[in-house]
């Protein structure tokens, strides 16, 4: 591998120098492996010669010494065989003899020399041929090329070994022809070496000069002195490139002379540019107008509640004309109707508020008002009408929640959306990290939240947080609620910069002081200071300006409902107390006791569809109401939702570790854990799909949100299940050690950054975190 600083010094080495080295190089790459092919093919092809030969000369011994072979006698026509061949001075040839089956040398070439005393492991290595072999020995000083040739007779119709001939050969004599052949090779290489680098001197040269006249031409030309030229005879590529640094010379003293000229016409073409950006901003509208002629009807007032009042006000804060059209376009949107559910009709009402500027947006409330605008038509046929307002209001939180998870987080909405009963006023609500909910009641504006329960629309894994907020409005309530517009004014300036309004609360200033009138409300907005995000406000009245009492009608019972329920199934009345039990719920939807009561009769009656859902209904309201839970997971355990049996134990165990029921209810679910094959089947669609690294991704997402919303204690969780992924990733470990920072706990957060700067000694950050820590602790012993 060729390092940096090689690679300069090469490319500063002269041409001629670099000419040499390229010829020398190509010489040195073909003359090489042509001498290795040489050798290795001339070598092979020598000792196929010398196989053919041995085997010749070992079949005329066969066909000469015959008979004395098989008799055994005596082995004179042998010896003269090889006497014969001595004769004929076959060349490099060393020795040749031939052993006997027992091993002993029974001929041999030249018999002045005392015979040889053979290894047994030689004599087994011959006797083990059955054909002509080869091998190469060293034998002293010298390398022996050693032929071996198994000897066979024909006796009596069979084939019989007789002995063994061997030959040896001076493995150096032999290929020497080939060592001369690959010295001339390497002598004429030499030659041409020689050759080429003369003839890279040369061109080296004649290239050389006219680069070097090109060179200076250019130094001459780059100081300012346009009127000279560069003058290269020459036709070749060089000489080209000579003619190109004449022309371009030419039309830079040609600007130079007519620069004046030069920016008028260029004036002339930036204003035909202009023209073309005023015809893509006139398009880019016309994209704005379609956009808002689609938003249009998806944003509309279809509420005819005498009841319940419904208005709004909707301004966006990108304004634009598109020809003799003025429109805006936003992020903002707000939806109301009717719709009858259980025979109940009910006012349906939402407010959003997209991720993002203009037409990014308009994109998510397009979306968000397609979607719910298509599930109010679904809702309003008989076989989705036949629901509860929880229930109701659980599925378009997943139906948005599954459409917005779709974008992977490039698109997020807050919103508000509930249901109001048109008769009782009872209302049906949940706040996705919106702004808060107001409630006008007796000339005082208060919020009915005081926390975030559920984050924006599209933020994963919030699923299992879902639950519905309930709120019983009295007659002349009115419920206001906006998107955070409301909030982000622009309240002065300091220093050239902006400041905006912080305090959350002015809002409730505003609706006080507007008396909830909508209009008075922007005013009082605009009063304050400049709005500088869309604006969006829904208003919410029931029974307004009416003298009606709002009493809600009782039955008559004189003991508590608990009494009352509990008499009719001791004396085994099921049916009039489930009568009784729905009737009373009708009257009073905010007591939770009676769906509890609800759901314990329907589990008594096996009923239970139904009995899931009137339990169901009060876990969405309320998940502390711990004796719900428990008959909750017993109906989930009747229909066999085992996942989700042991999800509400947890949570009543996380509380009351001791709770009997929840425990022994928990036994029998492992019992059926046992039964792998029927807990199998049934879990299977739970199992989660995705890989350890995409839940990783999401956890983290999930805690990044939790973060920018400073919800410290929320996030922990979500970050320590994604260091189970990944216990040595410092990414993980320097967040939780900035959580631990922010809530104040500085051992455990100096504990993580250490960890995390362990996995990471270079990371300059984590240090820095630590650096501040130690001071922070500092000033902490110096106040104590």
């Amino acid at each position: 591998m060729i390092s940096r600083k090689q690679f300069h010094l090469f490319r500063n080495t002269k041409l001629q120098t670099k000419m040499i080295l390229l010829v020398s190089g190509i010489v040195v790459l073909c003359v090489l492996p042509l001498s290795a092919l040489v050798y290795y093919n001339n070598k092979n092809l020598i000792l196929e010669k010398t196989f053919d030969v041995c085997k010749t000369i070992a079949n005329n011994i066969i066909k000469i010494a015959d008979d004395e072979l098989l008799l055994g006698d005596t082995f004179e026509a042998t010896s003269s065989a090889l006497t014969k061949l001595k004769d004929s001075g076959v060349s490099a040839l060393k020795d040749t003899y031939v052993i006997d089956l027992d091993g002993s040398v029974v001929a041999q070439l030249y018999s002045n020399e005392s015979k040889k005393n053979l290894e047994t492991e030689t004599i087994l290595y011959f006797q083990s041929l059955t054909e002509l072999t080869s091998r190469e020995i060293t034998f002293g000083e010298k390398n022996i090329l050693q032929f071996v040739y198994p000897i066979f007779i024909e006796y009596q119709s069979q084939k019989l070994r007789a002995g063994t001939a061997i030959f040896e050969f001076d493995s150096d004599q032999i290929f020497l022809p080939i060592q001369k052949l690959r010295y001339s090779i390497l002598v004429s290489a030499g030659i041409l070496l020689l050759i080429g680098i003369g003839i890279a001197f040369f061109v080296s040269y004649t290239l050389s000069y006219p680069l070097q006249t090109l060179n200076e031409g250019a130094k001459q030309i780059g100081t300012g002195d346009f009127y000279h030229r560069i003058h290269l005879d020459g036709k070749d590529e060089i000489g080209q490139l000579a003619i190109a640094f004449n022309q371009m010379t030419e039309k830079i003293q040609d600007f130079t002379n007519h620069l004046e000229q030069k920016v008028l016409d260029r004036t002339n073409e930036l204003n035909q540019s202009l023209e073309q950006v005023k015809a893509l901003k006139e398009a880019q509208d016309g994209d704005y107008y379609l956009t808002s002629l689609l938003l249009e009807p998806l944003s509309a007032n279809n509420n005819y509640s005498k009841n319940v009042k419904t208005e709004f006000y909707l301004e966006q804060k990108k304004k634009f004309s598109f020809r003799n059209w003025d429109s805006q376009i936003g992020g903002d949107i707000c939806i109301t109707d009717t719709l009858r559910l259980h025979n109940r009709e009910y006012t349906i009402f939402l407010n959003a508020d997209a991720m993002g500027k203009s037409i990014q947006g308009a994109g998510g409330a397009l979306v968000l008002g397609v979607v719910f605008n298509a599930n109010l038509i679904r809702s309003r046929l008989i076989s989705h009408s036949n629901i509860y307002p929880e229930i109701w209001l659980k599925e378009r939180f997943i139906d948005l929640q599954n459409v917005f998870l779709s974008f992977d987080g490039t698109m997020y909405i807050s919103v508000c959306m509930g249901l109001v009963d048109n008769e009782s006023g009872m209302m049906y609500y949940i706040n996705a990290e919106h702004p808060w909910t107001v409630l006008y009641r007796d000339g005082v504006a208060s919020f009915l939240e005081d926390k975030v329960e559920l984050y924006k629309i599209g933020t994963p894994g919030q699923e299992e947080k879902f639950a519905v907020k309930t709120f019983q409005l009295k007659p002349g309530d009115v419920i206001i609620t906006g998107s955070d517009g409301r909030d982000d004014i622009i309240i002065g300036n300091e220093e050239n910069y902006d400041l905006i309004n912080e305090d959350d609360s002015l809002f409730l200033t505003h609706v006080k002081k507007g008396k909830s009138d909508l209009e008075k409300i922007v005013n009082e907005i605009r009063n304050t200071g400049k709005i500088y995000d869309d604006l969006s406000i829904l208003r919410i009245s029931f029974k307004e300006n009416q003298e009606e009492s709002m009493e809600i009608a009782s039955l008559d019972q004189p003991q508590g409902l608990n009494e009352v329920v509990n008499n009719f199934l001791e004396k085994e009345e099921h049916q009039r107390a489930l009568d009784y039990l729905l009737e009373y719920s009708n009257l009073n939807p905010m007591d939770e006791d009676a769906l509890y009561q609800l759901a314990k009769v329907y589990l008594q009656l096996k009923k239970l569809k139904l009995a899931q859902e009137a339990s169901e209904r009060l876990y969405l309201r309320n998940k502390q109401h711990t004796k719900n839970l428990l008959v909750y997971s017993q109906i989930l355990f009747e229909l066999r939702f085992f996942s989700k049996v042991r999800l509400i134990l947890e949570q009543i165990l996380d509380r009351e570790p001791v709770n009997k029921e929840a425990q022994k209810l928990l036994k029998k679910l492992k019992e059926k854990e046992d039964d792998s094959i029927e807990f199998a089947e049934l879990n299977l669609g739970e199992i989660s799909r995705k890989s350890p690294e995409e839940q990783k991704e999401e956890l983290i997402l999930i805690s990044d949100r939790l973060i920018k919303l400073k919800k410290w204690h929320d996030v922990l969780p979500y970050l320590k299940k994604a260091l189970l992924f990944s216990n040595k990733d410092p990414f993980i470990q320097t967040k939780i050690g900035t959580v631990y920072y922010q809530m104040g706990d500085f051992s455990k957060a100096e504990d993580h950054w250490t960890l995390a700067l362990e996995i990471d000694p270079t990371n300059h950050r984590i240090q820095s975190h630590l650096e501040r820590l130690k001071i922070q602790k500092k000033k902490v012993v110096k106040g104590k």
